[in-house]
């Protein structure tokens, strides 16, 4: 599939579909007792975004999701990876304030301390089913029955995350500070023929929500970033018909590029959009283009 350029598919001349060198959690080793939340755990990007802090060495790691035995079966698998490391594993609903506000105030009484926070919780429209038998994302506003639910999950559900965990992440001195929304190229979307309307509106807002908590608590430390996940087949798209054509990513990209991002504290990224898809060693060569220009910040042209 063609990208418009301003989409910022091949802002690195390289692009990867799966971990490799730099990217690989092995490559990453996190500091001692790092802590890491991710919301959205129990399958999917966030099962295996646990998995790659686990296999980086992560001293302990808060799994969240609406269903017990998602995270019973992820907690076992970390166990088998690394039985030394601490896991908290708490169901949540991320659109429910007291979910939210209790799984943060649980995360620091269990851990003492949290350094990286996934808000990766999220979903996209239901699908529908012609009569033809035919299953298709809704296309257009009047048909995206899903709406209130996603931007439910999708926006008010990531600004509760930030609410409730940025206060920790800041209150830990020498810890991470780093806030991740797990974003999505759609956001760059203007017709909903490629994804349905409220995904794309969501995935605009969680870009913002970046953008504003960046610079509102620069001075205290926190840094960041909405992250582009890849094209990746997930328990929500994988009987979509054709699929095979556009989400071809290895489902571990994004925890490995997750692991080198938050490794070390980069706020020269801090507050902008990323692409678990670029290189990551031609990007920190973009460093100072990057901040001269304040690049990979939404603007309006004028």
């Amino acid at each position: 599939m063609a990208y418009p350029p301003h989409w910022g598919v091949s802002f690195t001349p390289t692009t990867h579909s799966k971990p490799a060198g730099p990217t690989l959690p092995t490559s990453n080793p996190l500091p001692t007792n790092f802590a890491v939340a991710i919301t959205g755990a129990g399958k999917g990007l966030g099962y295996h975004i646990a998995l790659a802090y686990a296999a980086a060495g992560a001293a302990r790691i808060s799994i969240s999701s609406r269903t017990q035995a998602d995270l019973d079966k992820l907690a076992t698998e970390i166990a088998n990876l690394n039985p030394e490391i601490k896991v908290h594993a708490r169901t949540c609903d991320t659109t429910k304030d007291e979910d939210v506000k209790a799984l943060a105030e649980d995360v620091m009484s269990t851990f003492g301390r949290i350094d990286a926070v996934i808000a990766n919780a999220g979903i996209i429209s239901a699908y529908i089913t012609d009569s033809d038998g035919h299953r298709r994302l809704p296309v257009g506003i009047a048909a995206d029955e899903d709406f209130d639910r996603v931007i439910a999950i999708n926006v008010l559900g990531v600004a509760r995350t930030a609410k409730y965990f940025v206060p920790h992440l800041l209150g830990t001195l020498d810890g991470g500070k780093a806030f991740v929304f797990i974003s999505s190229l759609a956001g760059m979307a203007s017709t909903s023929s490629v994804v349905p309307v409220a995904y794309t509106v969501s995935k605009v807002a969680g870009n913002k929500l970046v953008e504003v908590l960046a610079e509102d608590h620069r001075g205290e430390g926190l840094v960041a970033y909405a992250v582009h996940p890849g094209a990746v087949v997930t328990e929500q798209t994988k009987g979509h018909e054709g699929n095979g054509a556009v989400l071809v990513d290895d489902p571990g990209l994004c925890g490995g590029w997750l692991t080198w991002l938050t490794r070390e504290r980069r706020e020269w990224l801090s507050g902008r959009y990323v692409s678990v898809n670029w290189d990551v060693e031609e990007l920190e060569g973009k460093r100072q283009e990057i901040v001269s220009g304040d690049k990979l910040k939404f603007r309006m042209m004028v």
